[in-house]
């Protein structure tokens, strides 16, 4: 079946309209002429965007604005612009596009204060790029909306002109929630000295705004982006009403605007993002148990692993206090080592263990995953149930694995998601639509070497039923080992991950990145 629908989009794709696509201001509409350029998607054609285009154009009540979706040669825009130094071809096919406007009746500005331009996916970096390249010369632009898409380097803070990244819950490639959250951390750096998150400078300068329910395919309604989560939550009758609405309000503050419009534009995207940190705050939270930056760094799910694997008594637990050391690079890592000592007048006998943790971030080389802002996995030097339980005179026979870490993970995941509304949608979608987690058990480095093990990582596959996930262990070694007694190693699942997953990916036949 989804091959078909697949194959069908293709086929629409190629017989679709892709010419220059001009929408001059619906009639009776009233007020100053604007102007917003649309560059569209990779192999999306033009005719793709008429709907989100048009509720735009609705929706911005307060001016006659005219659209142009100019049609790229190949539909692949970077190749005509590759950088903000390089996007001459680019702004010369967008100027010629904007000509047949001129000739059809615009009679504004074709630059600021009159033009806005937006980006679509791989449109929205060229969007980006050709803002940029051209906000210091007479040819440049009032402000940016990139749908789906990101400027470079997620730093809108540094970015020279206003612009509005919006982005879709459902995204299933480099637009997904998780890269966006760096674009919104980018945004309240710069909100800290002009009124703080939330303020007017953030939402007229820099929102980012996630809408809920929307994929990728969203913004270009017709058109099944491949790699996408597809359908979206939201149906078109809903989801194009949200786009138009969004984008014409940030237009509408930077084009001198009523005070009743003003407000009305403010008002809606506080709402949005104010719902955008509902959505991210489960992983952000997930991501803060990656790592603690603070001085001296820690790896806090390290110290959560440590409590796991010793399995101790609730009675117990309380005597077992884990300190984690987190190494920033594999060097040091590798020559850690698990340290314990009994606290001085504990009675019963309370133990302090040190442990230390490293992550491993996916590449931004490999597209294919480079879409991930959890760490692809969490390494973690840990001691043995039997050295714990042995420090604390209890029983040693007891058995547990690097899985039982991950399963940890996964609730400490669905934990986190229950904290917010936009969460526990997430787990509501996910039980009606999303694929499972499935864990199996752990698989050792060769010959328990500690080199291998560290060269070696955890195994995250897909297949249409479940993300299948297996730990890479070393341990637990014998509390008589010669070589490292009484320590148990493990590669884990973040619970970021696990939360990435549960909102995005699950959703998908395969997890992945690519949407071109």
């Amino acid at each position: 079946m989804l091959k078909t629908l697949v194959l069908a989009a293709v086929a629409s794709a190629a017989a679709a309209n892709n010419s220059d696509l001009i929408l001059p201001p619906p009639a009776g509409a009233t007020g100053p002429e604007k102007l917003l350029v649309l560059i569209p998607g990779a192999n999306v054609a033009t005719e793709y965007y008429a709907g989100p285009m048009a509720a735009v154009q609705a929706n911005a009540t307060a001016m006659r604005l005219w659209v142009v979706v100019p049609s790229i040669i190949g539909k692949k825009c970077i190749i005509m612009c590759p950088s903000s130094s390089v996007c001459a071809p680019l702004h010369a096919i967008v100027q010629s596009a904007v000509g047949k406007a001129v000739d059809q009746g615009y009679a504004g500005a074709t630059t600021s204060p009159d033009a806005f331009v937006a980006g679509h996916s791989m449109g929205g970096a060229c969007a980006s790029n050709l803002v940029q390249g051209y906000a210091a010369t007479s040819a440049n632009y009032t402000a940016l909306v990139v749908m789906g898409a990101f400027v470079g380097g997620s730093d809108v803070a540094a970015f020279p002109t206003p612009v509005l990244t919006l982005g879709a819950e459902l995204d299933g490639g480099a637009g997904r929630p998780g890269i966006l959250s760096k674009s919104l951390a980018s945004s309240d750096a710069a909100a800290t000295a002009s009124g703080g998150t939330g303020s007017v400078f953030q939402l007229t300068q820099k929102p980012v705004i996630i809408l809920p329910r929307l994929d990728h395919s969203s913004f270009c309604p017709g058109f099944q982006v491949p790699g996408d989560v597809y359908p979206a939550d939201a149906p078109v009758e809903q989801s194009t009403p949200l786009i138009g609405a969004h984008v014409a309000a940030f237009i509408a503050l930077h084009a001198q605007p009523s005070a009743a419009a003003r407000q009305g534009a403010l008002t809606l995207l506080a709402a949005s993002m104010a719902t955008t940190r509902g959505m991210l705050a489960p992983l952000l939270g997930a991501i803060a148990l990656e790592v603690d930056y603070a001085a001296p760094q820690r790896a806090p799910w390290c110290e959560k692993a440590q409590a796991v694997l010793a399995q101790l008594p609730a009675a117990d637990a309380a005597r077992l206090t884990v300190h984690s050391d987190y190494l920033n690079e594999s060097h040091p890592f590798e020559h850690s080592r698990v340290h314990y000592e009994t606290v001085a007048g504990s009675a019963p006998t309370a133990v302090r263990f040190n442990v230390s943790g490293h992550n491993w971030a996916y590449g931004s080389l490999d597209l294919s995953d480079s879409c991930y802002l959890p760490a692809e996995e969490v390494g973690c030097k840990l001691a043995s149930a039997a050295r714990v339980r042995q420090q604390l005179n209890l029983s040693t026979d007891v058995a547990s694995s690097c899985r039982d870490v991950n399963a940890a993970a996964i609730e400490a995941a669905v934990g986190l998601l229950k904290t917010t509304r936009e969460g526990n949608a997430t787990l509501e979608r996910h039980a009606r639509r999303g694929r499972p987690l499935c864990l199996v058990d752990d698989t050792s480095a060769p010959f328990n070497i500690g080199p291998l093990f560290l060269s070696e990582h955890i195994k995250i596959s897909d297949n249409s039923t479940c993300m299948v996930v297996q730990s890479l262990t070393l341990g637990p070694t014998g509390l008589d080992s010669v070589l490292f007694p009484g320590v148990h190693y493990c590669k884990l699942l973040s619970p970021a991950r696990v939360v990435d997953y549960l909102m995005v990916d699950s959703l998908k036949p395969t997890s992945g990145c690519l949407n071109i």
